[in-house]
């Protein structure tokens, strides 16, 4: 299960890196879309539950 976490980590990095953003642009991006993971997770758990 690392690997794969690991493996699409990889792909998303070097998919911003051929769009020309440098490494805190980056990170920056990797934040937002990782809050935005979580929020929307913590919606469908709220409207389920």
């Amino acid at each position: 299960m690392l690997a794969r976490i690991r493996q699409l980590h990889d792909t998303t990095i070097d998919r911003y890196r051929r769009l020309g953003l440098n490494n805190s642009t980056i990170a920056w991006s990797l934040f937002a879309e990782g809050l935005f993971v979580l929020l929307v997770g913590k919606i469908i758990v709220d409207l389920v539950f």
